[in-house]
């Protein structure tokens, strides 16, 4: 499976974002910090469906969101992983 199993735009977020100009106060932060956002992020195009997303439930032991969506009309998943230690099976797996 993991060998036909694409996976894009694998990265990390710290959760800091820019706050756009037009929304900043004159004397306020640049940046804001999103929790729910902190983790691994990236796009999957696996071989077999099925077989991905019962790999995930099975291997997954932290939070975790395995989302099915289509990109273009080009069916994915869309993947968070919270813990580290899943997302270093997850790229050892995968990328």
């Amino acid at each position: 499976m993991a060998r036909s199993t694409l996976v894009h735009n694998w990265r990390y977020d710290n959760g800091y974002y820019e706050i756009p100009t037009v929304l900043r106060k004159e004397s306020g932060p640049t940046k804001e910090f999103r929790k729910e956002y902190v983790g691994w992020h990236c796009w999957v195009y696996p071989e077999d469906n099925q077989k991905f997303s019962n790999w995930m439930k099975e291997n997954m032991q932290g939070k975790y969101d395995c989302t099915y969506r289509f990109n273009s009309g080009d069916p994915m998943w869309t993947v968070f992983i919270e813990n580290a230690e899943d997302a270093t099976l997850f790229k050892i797996m995968f990328c």
